[in-house]
């Protein structure tokens, strides 16, 4: 039996899963994320010039005003369907635009109110964390009155899409008595868990509340995704007891936080790689595979906490769970006849294993990096998550974030005459992150440079390759040659720069 962890370690935990700039710190996500809505109204804007006013007098307001408007649910999903149509070159890209030109986000009177378009419908209106979030509940929505007569039904339609199709559900108005129980597992995971647990609110824009049942299995909870940003769903028996709604919240606002995380970057090569699952009968991607790595890596991070529950949180709400399962194996798998794989310890070792050592030839640098932060973090509590002595994925086999393809220049070869910004390339700098966020004219896809990315491409201003030589050198203060043509083959394949003269 391991000695239980101290206070001490599991605050120092808590703080690594919730500060980390690139994957815990809510902040930091979040600011990525507006950037990221800035730039893409940009460029839908250049695409709709009936509405190019609004796109982009929104792309230039201030995160009060741009945050309601784009962590809405239905304006969230329809600026992602935009830019997806973009990039593709298949389906309409006017959605977004057509809301902002109708009027639909406008607040009554033009006042700055702080709330979303879909919020502002909401009858009561329900903030259920307001000291920690912008949260909403889905109450009652007014039908709305001319342009935003449109979002209520858009709004269902987007739920009737999480759920499926072939089972019974209806969406629940919560009562006095549900709003209390939600209010009440918040500020149980807020006080037990101060970072990480306080840190997954802020990516969860609206809560709802359904019953489902398609005849096999019936609806604990479910967070949106790509249908329903930033949504999550609970079923009312969850809220029975503060652990389990404490614990929900949890898991589902960890898939939130992943969902906005993976917006601003990429972590595998072949998302839809299948990997089997001993406790499912059905073989899940490696991008949920790294999804239920994230929450099952937390999980023990709140169990652990939970036992160690000081005497005041126990007496105002009661007992923790006696339990390290955290469900059944599904019937006909492989754990469900042999047994295994109920706790979150022997979950998350059997999917970090496949994720790095299995298919870690698949992770990009990103991955790798968000593989090694996680585990290192909670192995204190898992000793053995990771076979000893094996890397996450060595740099040699793991796949850079953006590949250089074939017949892109080698250092040896780069353009004498130097390079050039190419145009019109739509740029927003964090400097704060070190990070520049970019579209290439030739598509609308996001492309993230780094601190090393950004210096190649401010020095190519035009100068010749030797005045780019030196002024990399005298910035980076290493050797030129190698580190220079990689990150010059990297920006011409995004299409970022190009050859002067070309």
């Amino acid at each position: 039996m391991t000695a239980a962890p101290s206070d001490d370690l599991i605050s120092r935990i808590d703080l690594a899963l919730g500060s980390d700039p690139r994957f815990g710190s809510a902040p930091a996500i979040e600011a990525r994320n507006l950037a990221r809505y800035r730039l893409g109204l940009r460029v839908l804007a250049r695409h709709h010039a009936d509405a190019a006013d609004r796109l982009e007098r929104l792309s230039r307001a201030g995160d009060d005003v741009l945050r309601p408007v784009m962590y809405d649910p239905v304006l969230r999903n329809a600026f992602e369907n935009d830019m997806a149509a973009l990039e593709t070159g298949k389906g309409p890209t006017d959605t977004l635009a057509g809301y902002l030109a109708s009027g639909a986000a406008e607040p009554p009177g033009g006042r700055l109110d702080g709330l979303g378009p879909c919020e502002r419908l909401s009858r009561p209106h329900v903030r259920p964390w307001a000291r920690h979030a912008a949260s909403w509940v889905w109450t009652d929505l007014d039908a709305g009155a001319g342009p935003q007569r449109a979002l209520t039904p858009r709004l269902d339609e987007l739920l009737a899409g999480t759920l499926s199709e072939d089972g019974s559900d209806s969406r629940i108005t919560p009562d006095a008595a549900m709003l209390a129980a939600l209010g009440r597992g918040a500020d149980l995971l807020t006080e037990l868990l101060p970072c990480a647990g306080t840190g997954v609110l802020p990516h969860v824009s609206l809560v709802g509340f359904a019953r489902y049942d398609d005849g096999d299995e019936s609806l604990n909870s479910i967070s949106g995704g790509d249908p329903l940003p930033s949504t999550l769903f609970l079923a009312p028996q969850r809220l029975d007891d503060p652990w389990t709604a404490a614990e929900t919240l949890f898991h589902e606002g960890l898939h939130l936080k992943l969902f906005d995380v993976l917006r601003t970057g990429s972590m595998v090569a072949d998302p839809d790689r299948l990997v089997p699952i001993p406790w499912r009968t059905r073989s899940w991607t490696l991008t949920r595979v790294l999804f239920a790595m994230h929450v099952y890596a937390h999980l023990l991070l709140f169990r652990a906490a939970a036992a160690e529950a000081s005497p005041g949180l126990r007496a105002r709400y009661g007992p923790p769970p006696a339990t390290e399962d955290v469900d059944r194996a599904t019937p006909g798998s492989e754990a469900a006849a042999r047994g295994g794989y109920t706790t979150s310890l022997e979950r998350v070792t059997y999917l970090a294993r496949q994720a790095a050592e299995v298919h870690g030839g698949m992770l990009t640098a990103e991955g790798r990096e968000f593989v090694g932060w996680l585990i290192g973090a909670v192995t204190p509590l898992g000793p053995g998550i990771l076979s000893e002595g094996g890397p996450v994925a060595t740099p040699s086999t793991a796949v850079p974030s953006a590949a250089v393809p074939a017949g892109v220049p080698a250092a040896a070869a780069l353009e004498p005459r130097g390079y050039r910004q190419a145009r019109p390339v739509e740029v927003c700098p964090m400097p704060e992150q070190r990070r520049l966020v970019a579209v290439s004219p030739g598509t609308s896809r996001f492309r993230w440079l780094n601190d090393h990315a950004w210096l190649i491409y401010a020095l190519c201003d035009g100068r010749d390759l030797a005045a780019l030589r030196e002024g990399y050198l005298r910035a980076a203060g290493q050797d030129a040659d190698d580190r220079l043509g990689l990150g010059v083959a990297d920006l011409l394949s995004a299409g970022l720069i190009e050859p002067v003269g070309a």
